[in-house]
């Protein structure tokens, strides 16, 4: 397993593929701020339509555009007047997603797919991603993307036996697609991507993602990045604005939040599965980032303390 999967694996992604949209112009479709833990995505399949984001310029997208913001932000859909004969919006749900409508599919102006990624609380990948990732599915760069986008193109429009779950798992699939996409355009990344693309650096983030519950040290984390401390500090810092022990305790909080909602283990058992011999240290800290107690963060995502 790479330290990425690993990252996507501790932030519990999952998708999902919500609407097929046949959009006529002129027209304005508002998204409000996406609940907590959700991120919002959008495959344009043909036309074009510029995003609209407070205190943003203008966003102009275009066939073979996904568009993903990573925290959900609120945001408008503009589209300018087409050729096609627009009425007012409509839903229909065809079997498998929302069919959102107000033209025709041979005169609307815009054809997309719209859709959302679920991630745990505090996702250290979500958290140094930045507020918006766009690549093209059409790219020679990433010659991956386009068969996933056509497969959930056809899913989502035949509606054959099977089709919700196979759409489902492709949404899933996306994420990651694009995100492998996203980095392979970016010259530099900072935080933890960043470590992650610094050979050495990112063997210590490797071993701490793999170890989270060994006794780390910045002595040890340096070894693991065959540095002198004082290098890897150096070095660290370089990448990142956060120090390698708290991102240290980043990943052992988000490895404790999956445990809490996906094991019934004790609290006292979590907390030394990710390196603390106090109970009463765990919590306070998980307290301090999430909100609120380990047991009731666990009562309030899906099993009982």
């Amino acid at each position: 397993m790479d330290a990425l999967d690993r990252l996507i694996q501790l932030a519990n992604l999952s998708g999902a593929l919500d609407l097929r949209c046949f959009l006529g112009g002129p027209l304005e479709v508002d998204h409000p701020h996406a609940a907590a833990g959700e991120a919002t995505y959008h495959v344009v399949l043909d036309g074009t339509c510029k995003v609209l984001r407070q205190g943003q310029p203008p966003l102009e997208l275009n066939a073979g555009d996904i568009f993903f913001l990573p925290r959900g932000d609120a945001h408008v859909l503009s589209i300018e007047a087409g050729s096609g004969r627009v009425s007012a919006l409509k839903n229909k749900d065809n079997g498998v997603v929302t069919v959102k409508s107000n033209s025709s599919e041979s005169g609307a102006h815009l054809d997309l797919l719209c859709g959302r990624f679920f991630y745990a609380p505090r996702a250290l990948l979500i958290d140094v991603l930045p507020d918006v990732v766009r690549v093209s599915f059409s790219s020679e760069s990433a010659p991956y993307l386009e068969p996933l986008v056509m497969a959930m193109r056809r899913e989502s429009q035949d509606a054959q036996l099977g089709a919700p779950s196979i759409v489902t798992a492709l949404s899933t699939a996306l994420f990651t697609m694009v995100l492998r996409a996203w980095l392979v355009g970016q010259p530099s990344v900072a935080g933890v991507l960043g470590l992650l693309a610094n050979r050495r650096l990112g063997a210590s983030i490797i071993a701490m993602l793999e170890r989270p519950a060994d006794p780390w040290t910045l002595e040890l984390l340096a070894k693991e990045a065959a540095m002198s401390r004082a290098t890897y500090m150096r070095a660290f810092s370089a990448h990142s604005d956060s120090s390698p022990l708290a991102l240290l305790g980043h990943v052992r909080m988000q490895l404790a939040s999956t445990m809490l909602t996906r094991t019934k283990k004790s609290i006292a058992d979590v907390a030394a599965d990710v390196g603390y011999q106090s109970e009463a240290a765990f919590s306070k800290r998980f307290k301090e980032l999430y909100g609120v107690a380990p047991g009731r963060f666990r009562a309030g995502n899906g099993l009982l303390g």
